[in-house]
């Protein structure tokens, strides 16, 4: 509540409230915080030494303009919900189980021993239901679209060179479009960890389906080869591994954050959150694709994981910045990502006008190699280099386009938004 309240941006452009401040914007919420209390009960509430109930922390809500996120945050935070999407139904008052806000005095808190963080309740930790509803509701529509999507293709005859990037672009499209435009309300930053991993772990397919092969090898399979399959069997392994690295997302977040458990620093709780998933994903293409797919990602995925640490940074509840820390942490993200990109232009640039790279084939990875069949693929050994390198070439410049104008502008728009009064947030 105290990171709330000294965060908060007045109409003047003045960052922070005073204790007196904010119980006069609860008062316009709620009268009684004009009469019952003072600044010394905002003390207690901030230090732990009262217990909160769901009417102040709507209240609290409501006069800071907080989004229903934030406050659910704040309800699991102080124990008064079992679960988030618990949580979210107390904030608007549509549970009726209203036993966590019988009593509206304050009411003293056990004591807890200096240095200790008290834990969060056994009935906090996340529901099975809610692992459930993202696997049923969010992965396996797409998982069945991917399939049928392939098949029709199939069906309807459409086996030339170009069905593979067809196929695949409008994969991709499906995907980001149900991550950005029809979002989970509820879930936050796990949603765009996902839909960026999935496109990560897609794009390599643009390249190999030059020679019409895939990086995780399914076309080696003899009765898969020149057929849609193998993209079909890739897309789905993307969806599941990306689905598995989001779901472990949101359970770090939530231990990290709503357990009473996480780190003591802002940047150890979002480094927790963050690093897991991105080391499962690598682990998985290091072992399963070939090394060339192994080197972009060893560059892409610290990229992809540092964005999202600072993504987490940005809406930790504990983060105070004052506006010369914003102007410089923006500043410095605009110049990085310049130079970044800057970078990776030139390298896509080098290769693509090399006729040596990249010079990796699709013929082993750490588990077997094997001889690959070109003439049951449609063309010759020496033609592979050359279309590898065009492959490789729209590959980069998706993966390019993506990382910095979807993921670095989400994370300019974080650090821009923390200047117009939307600091620090509790939600993923």
């Amino acid at each position: 509540m105290r990171s709330y309240r000294e965060a908060f941006l007045s109409g003047d452009g003045r960052r922070g409230l005073t204790q007196e401040a904010l119980l006069a914007r609860m008062a316009a919420v709620d009268s009684d915080y004009a009469e019952r209390y003072s600044h010394g009960t905002v003390s207690r509430w901030e230090s732990g030494g009262t217990r909160p109930t769901l009417r102040r922390l709507r209240v609290f809500g409501a006069a800071l303009n907080l989004s229903r996120a934030e406050t659910a945050g704040l309800l699991l935070l102080a124990g008064l919900a079992p679960d988030y999407q618990a949580a979210l139904r107390r904030v608007s008052g549509d549970d009726g189980d209203e036993a966590a806000s019988a009593a509206t005095r304050d009411v003293p808190a056990p004591s807890v021993p200096d240095g200790v963080r008290e834990p969060m309740p056994a009935s906090a930790s996340p529901a099975p239901r809610a692992a459930l509803r993202f696997w049923l509701f969010r992965s396996l529509p797409l998982g069945i679209c991917i399939v049928g999507c392939g098949y029709a293709l199939s069906y309807f005859g459409m086996g030339g060179g170009w069905m593979p990037f067809v196929y695949i672009a409008f994969v991709l499209g499906i995907v980001l479009a149900q991550g950005f435009l029809f979002p989970d309300p509820d879930a936050g930053l796990r949603e765009f960890f996902w839909v960026s991993l999935f496109f990560l772990l897609t794009t390599p397919l643009l390249q190999f389906a030059q020679i019409r092969t895939d990086h995780y090898n399914f076309y080696a399979i003899r009765s898969l080869t020149g057929t849609q399959l193998p993209y079909m069997l890739a897309l789905v392994v993307n969806l599941v591994v990306a689905s598995i690295a989001a779901r472990m997302f949101q359970r770090l977040w939530q231990w990290q954050y709503t357990s009473g458990r996480g780190g003591s620093h802002a940047l150890q709780r979002a480094v927790w959150v963050t690093l897991p998933p991105v080391v499962f994903v690598y682990a998985v293409v290091l072992v399963t694709t070939n090394i060339w797919v192994s080197m972009q990602l060893a560059i892409l995925l610290p990229a992809f994981g540092a964005v999202f640490t600072m993504l987490m940074i940005l809406r930790d509840p504990a983060l105070s910045l004052s506006e010369r820390d914003r102007r410089f942490l923006l500043s410095t993200t605009m110049a990085a990502g310049t130079v970044a990109t800057a970078l990776g232009t030139i390298t896509v640039l080098t290769i693509f006008v090399s006729p040596d790279l990249p010079g990796v084939l699709p013929d082993h990875n750490l588990l077997r190699s094997w001889e690959i069949d070109f003439a049951a693929l449609g063309h010759s050994r020496e033609q592979a280099p050359d279309r590898l390198n065009l492959g490789y070439a729209w590959h980069a410049a998706w993966v390019l386009g993506y990382m910095v104008i979807v993921v670095g502008g989400h994370l300019i728009v974080a650090i821009h938004r923390i200047g117009r009064g939307q600091g620090p947030r509790l939600r993923q």
